[in-house]
């Protein structure tokens, strides 16, 4: 939409052709009433067949004229109350396909501060059905971009029209067609991924690729709100591309072993005394500790315990992702080889964790579900599990997870990787690093 301040509107008058009856006939009439009733049935056109629909697009007409003067006037409830609470506002701007109550929402500010737009018809054609229950039409409009042209679809109600949907489009003359379309061509080979994969709100979506130039680093993310269903992030493209799980697969892996007895939250992972990759692993760790400092060796003990038959049945009971899985790999297969899990299967994997849906007991699933909280405050709770996959000199990371907040929960999936293979300074820290930034970018918390 073109935000502009309110201007006055210059209505422009329909002129229509008002039925009559000429002196001359009138005589007839008065004359020869017969011979005029026998010539009118002889030609099959009723007298009154066209007043109905004249009255009816007569109203139409001005029904939207008034629609358009409420906009330009910034008379907020007027202006929805002429609009179907299930109807549909399609505005010039690829991402601009709202519901009335999306629209409603994107316009209260606009319309408090009497910034809206002025469109004032130049032409307009109006079609009925044939009970006159249902409209569309078509106008060319003079407004503050130009000319566009609206249409959209009117029906009746109880006895009320209300608009169903409208569509708004900018007109291009062709001879300038080729110039626009070079314009368009970057944003749109930019924005496209996101209607492919069914993302409303692009333009928000893009905003956070400055959260990956910051880090120095490329990837992915996928924000799911099942509240409205909705996916969104940044580089749709991947979110249906298979990584290695790495350490992501601790929130399955711990799951399994629970359900099936090989370990609980009393079992001491006991150290060896052999120096382990990081220092924190040297100890002996319970299994909420193991998984919080994100402890390998304690999860291949685990992983062996359970054994090949058990916790191949229960990732086919998952559906967690294509795990390439056999006897020999039994405490390898998540962190190298030919296993893959996608940012998408991840989110379903979370979501169906978090509403106890996954084919173990409730008791488990509360289990994990509290070893795997990694920040709470006031405002929200962080869970989630970190990991990291090194795979041909390329390093990726993952944070997989959720937020709890103001009574609402969001699914995500991140991964990452550096610009700069060499450069993985700040590598382990980004990765939870960006979901709370990206979190706060999108407006879910402060």
């Amino acid at each position: 939409m073109y935000r502009c301040l309110a201007a006055p509107v210059k209505r422009f008058t329909y002129l229509y052709a008002n039925s009559f009856v000429p002196k001359n006939k009138i005589f007839l009439m008065k004359t020869l009433p017969i011979l005029f009733l026998a010539a009118v049935f002889a030609c099959n056109c009723p007298v009154t067949a066209q007043q109905p629909t004249d009255s009816v697009k007569t109203h139409l007409n001005r029904f939207i004229d008034q629609w358009h003067l409420d906009a330009a006037r910034g008379n907020f409830d007027a202006y929805f109350a002429f609009m179907s609470p299930g109807g549909v506002y399609i505005g010039t701007d690829p991402a601009e396909n709202w519901t009335t109550a999306e629209f409603a929402g994107w316009c209260r500010p606009h319309f408090d501060r009497k910034q809206t737009w002025s469109f004032n018809a130049v032409s307009r054609n109006i079609f009925l059905s044939p009970d006159e229950s249902v409209a569309w039409f078509d106008e060319l409009l003079t407004t503050q971009m130009g000319l566009c042209r609206g249409s959209g679809v009117i029906q009746k109600r109880n006895g009320d029209w209300k608009i169903e949907q409208y569509v708004l489009s900018a007109t291009i003359p062709n001879d300038m067609m080729r110039n626009v379309t070079g314009l368009k061509r970057l944003p749109d080979s930019l924005l496209l991924p996101y209607f492919i994969h069914g993302v409303k709100d692009p333009g928000k979506c893009l905003k956070l690729k400055s959260l990956f130039d910051e880090h120095r680093m490329t990837g992915t993310i996928l924000i799911f709100d099942p509240q409205k269903k909705e996916y969104y992030g940044y580089n749709p493209g991947r979110w249906d591309s298979g990584y290695l799980p790495a350490s992501t697969f601790k929130i399955a892996n711990a799951l399994i072993g629970l359900e099936t007895g090989a370990t609980d939250t009393a079992y001491i992972f006991k150290w060896n005394g052999e120096k382990r990759r990081l220092p924190e692993w040297e100890q002996n760790l319970k299994l909420g500790k193991a998984f919080a400092v994100s402890c390998v060796p304690c999860f291949q003990e685990l992983a062996r315990k359970i054994g090949f038959s058990r916790m191949n049945e229960y990732l086919q009971r998952f559906s967690y992702g294509a795990m390439d899985l056999h006897p020999g790999n039994i405490d390898s297969f998540w962190l190298e080889g030919n296993s893959r899990i996608t940012p998408r299967q991840q989110v379903d994997f979370i979501q169906r964790l978090y509403e106890e849906k996954l084919p173990v007991s409730r008791n488990t699933m509360r289990t994990i579900k509290g070893i795997m909280i990694n920040e709470r405050n006031d405002e929200y709770t962080l869970s989630g599990k970190t990991g990291w996959a090194i795979r041909n000199g390329s390093n990726r990371g993952w944070f997989v997870g959720y937020l709890e907040t103001s009574g609402r929960v969001y699914y995500v999936a991140i991964l990452i990787e550096p610009l700069d293979r060499n450069d993985v300074a700040d590598f382990a820290a980004a990765r939870k690093l960006i979901a709370i930034q990206a979190f706060r970018m999108v407006g879910l918390i402060r």
